[in-house]
């Protein structure tokens, strides 16, 4: 009995020994881990904010030309050129439903918009930023991140950029946050695992630590590289699709941002009624296309459509009915022109064509074809059908040329066709 007393308190000597080393062996690596992470966890929130902060700037630049302002009698309606931004959250919302980020927009020190609502659902514009920030932000001109900045009783993550009119002067600030919460929620469930992992195995934790931390820090690369790319207007960066094959948050951070850039494309380059491009995009890729020609030498066509008679259908069945017709014409249009270069919106039922690496025999050809298809169109509009036409003029541009004077020169024809009767195409 005295020998299985010494062997079971040898037993549980080993099991001491073995047991309690590794115990706090993974204690330290637990703690180190959840420290880890949570720093990885803060650089995503702060570089996620970051962009986050100036993609806003740059959104509000390329849609609203001109300086910050405020006018009215009580100075209280903020202007950016000619733009009345007060009370106009489309933006911002817009934003804040894409990357879960909350977005706030100061003059001087004071919110002229948010989506920071109280508990009843009222946006907490007019306050005041707390006098750090506005010391920091606002009097020193330089960006702050903040890992636990109290916002109407809730504590946020929060980035501050200062806000600059042309001439380089302050007026006010950008804020991007998350709060606090949910930064610590997505730390926790990273740390979990490792918890488990590193309580069975210290080697296999020291593995997977190891091999998480390199995928970690490389994902995160990938995604500020690409978060940057985007922050400097180029809304066609791709993302790398490992980052999207990760079982984490930072795939979900990954869609987050692909979601936005998707947004920031369709705000600045999408006409909203008929989903084509817009005027933006037309002129932007026209520059493109103009550039490959004087590099390769190749021909394109450039084509301006037009509905014929369009006002008397708004006069007759309505603008709604209007719209219904644009919409169903944008569909035949786009399918018309998917491979053969790009089609746009370019102002009322006006329509922008721009044949790739083609003659002018051969787009007159392919003009045709849709010609032939609009004719045929059915639009049933509350149990009436209606029928359209449309004229074109086209212009054929190569090396050299000059991209306004072949608009111009398209139009013309267009004027030509209007002219001449309508429903045709005249090159």
């Amino acid at each position: 009995m005295s020998s299985a007393r010494k062997k079971g308190r040898l037993y549980r000597s080993l099991q001491s020994m073995s047991v309690i080393p590794l115990l706090v062996l993974a204690l330290i690596i637990t703690i180190f881990s959840y420290y880890a992470v949570r720093k990885a966890m803060h650089t995503e929130v702060h570089i996620e904010l970051q962009n986050t902060a100036d993609s806003v700037i740059m959104i509000y630049d390329l849609l609203y030309p001109g300086d910050y302002h405020l006018e009215g009698g009580d100075s209280s309606d903020l202007f950016k050129g000619t733009q009345l931004l007060t009370s106009d959250y489309s933006i911002i919302d817009r934003l804040k439903s894409d990357t879960q980020t909350e977005i706030t927009i100061f003059y001087q020190d004071t919110r002229i918009l948010t989506t920071i609502c109280t508990s009843e659902g009222v946006r907490i514009t007019g306050t005041e930023a707390n006098t750090l920030v506005t010391q920091e932000v606002l009097l020193s001109g330089q960006p702050h991140f903040y890992t636990n900045t109290e916002i109407h009783n809730q504590q946020y993550f929060a980035y501050y950029t200062p806000l600059r009119n042309s001439n380089g002067s302050i007026v006010g600030m950008v804020y991007a946050g998350k709060p606090c919460t949910e930064v610590d929620a997505a730390v926790r469930r990273a740390v979990l695992p490792i918890i488990l992992i590193a309580i069975c195995s210290m080697i296999v934790v020291s593995l997977i630590v190891s091999s998480y931390t390199h995928k970690l820090t490389n994902a995160l690369q990938k995604i500020r590289s690409f978060l940057s790319e985007v922050s400097t207007g180029n809304l066609w960066e791709e993302l790398d699709p490992d980052v999207l094959q990760r079982s984490d948050e930072l795939s979900d951070m990954g869609y987050s941002a692909l979601h936005m850039q998707r947004s920031l494309r369709n705000l600045v380059e999408q006409d909203t009624l008929t989903e084509l491009n817009n005027r933006r995009f037309a002129d932007k890729h026209l520059k493109q296309t103009q550039a490959n020609a004087n590099a390769c030498g190749s021909n394109f066509v450039v084509a301006i459509g037009d509905i014929d008679l369009f006002k008397s259908v708004n006069d007759t069945y309505g603008h709604d009915c209007g719209d219904v017709v644009l919409k169903r014409v944008a569909v035949v249009l786009k399918n018309h022109m998917a491979g053969k270069g790009f089609v746009a919106r370019w102002g009322g039922e006006e329509f922008l064509f721009l044949y790739d690496s083609m003659g002018l025999n051969d787009a007159y050809t392919e003009t045709e074809a849709l010609l032939r298809e609009i004719r045929k169109m059915e639009i049933d509009y509350e149990k009436q059908t209606i029928h359209i036409t449309m004229t074109f003029g086209l212009a054929e541009g190569g090396r050299d040329t000059n991209i306004r004077e072949l608009l111009q020169k398209a139009d013309t024809k267009l004027y030509e066709g209007k002219e001449g009767g309508r429903n045709r195409i005249v090159m």
